[in-house]
């Protein structure tokens, strides 16, 4: 247990480095409107408005796990110098890809994170900036979660992440 947590450790430091983060708000994701649904015979300010149901994908926490792995396997890589943080961020990036496809979260996740590592590695903000800029971003998706219309149903690179910070997961 105590070398999986030095490994987190090593995969956060290794590939999470600093970038200019953009803005959520201002995003072209725009405005997240709810999901509703009204009564057709009620007048419009009686209706009742309910959300619908979400659910994660069946396969969802074994994919976070498979990024876990695949981002520590990687960070052993940028540790003996065989990739950069950039690569790894690259390659990480066409593993999730792979296996979980396109979604906006983490589409735009992945943005902030590859800035950060572009920004970590040419030595324009530190290791500590570069989590914190990854935070805010996490921390936007959270707050835009319980509102917003459409969910990916596996947004497993963004749990990863949340999990590797010690944040809580979007369910």
């Amino acid at each position: 247990m105590k070398t999986t947590s030095i490994l987190t450790a090593v995969t956060l430091t290794a590939l999470l480095s600093g970038c200019g983060l953009y803005s959520f708000q201002n995003s072209h994701y725009g405005k997240l409107p709810t999901n509703t649904t009204t009564t057709a015979n009620q007048p419009q300010e009686l209706r009742p408005v309910t959300t619908q149901s979400y659910q994660l994908a069946d396969s969802h926490w074994s994919d976070v796990q498979k990024i876990r792995n695949e981002a520590t396997r990687l960070s052993g890589e940028v540790g003996s110098g065989t990739i950069t943080k950039v690569q790894a961020a690259q390659y990480l990036n066409r593993f999730r890809l792979n296996l979980v496809g396109n979604n906006p979260v983490d589409d735009h996740i992945y943005e902030v994170y590859l800035r950060s590592a572009v920004s970590s590695q040419s030595g324009q903000i530190s290791t500590a900036q570069s989590k914190q800029l990854i935070q805010t971003a996490l921390e936007a998706w959270q707050q835009s979660w319980p509102t917003m219309s459409n969910k990916p149903a596996n947004p497993a690179f963004t749990n990863f992440l949340l999990q590797t910070m010690g944040m809580s997961p979007l369910q």
